[in-house]
């Protein structure tokens, strides 16, 4: 487990670095502000090389050598929400925001742990109108639609 933190906290502050590099190329479109097109691309990658590098740090000073294994309970459900978040964001590009989002927050929720199915589904589409509303309403943000009905 140490070398894989010391390996995983070495790329990302790779990826980090190379992200703020590409960011100052953004063209500078409000002038003075402080906000622009750059503004939350370098927020995240001055917060991903901070993490990063409080990661590389402790398991430098870490002694103990934790193992965890490739198949415990914890990292079949880390594969599995991966996997589900790959087929999320490809299906949303087929079948547009709503359905995929509503189908992979039913099956997050269920991997949580959440036994009431009626509760899951409440939930699920609840949460996805709340955020359909904030983003394609309120802030005029567009997200996907159904690619075959265009």
């Amino acid at each position: 487990m140490r070398k894989g933190n010391l390996i995983s906290a070495i790329i990302f502050i790779i990826i980090g670095i190379y992200v703020l590099i590409e960011v100052s190329t953004f063209p500078n479109l409000g002038g003075e502000q402080v906000t622009g097109p750059e503004f939350f691309p370098k927020i995240l990658a001055i917060v991903l090389i901070v993490l990063s590098l409080i990661l590389f740090i402790s398991t430098i000073l870490d002694k103990e050598n934790r193992e965890t294994g490739l198949f415990n309970a914890l990292a079949t459900k880390t594969y599995i929400t991966m996997f589900s978040l790959l087929a999320y964001v490809l299906l949303m590009g087929i079948l547009g925001f709503i359905i995929p989002t509503i189908v992979f927050l039913i099956g997050m929720i269920r991997l949580c742990g959440m036994k009431s199915i009626p509760r899951i589904a409440i939930v699920s589409i609840l949460a996805t109108f709340v955020i359909y509303g904030v983003f394609q309403l309120l802030l005029a943000v567009p997200l996907p639609t159904i690619s075959f009905l265009n």
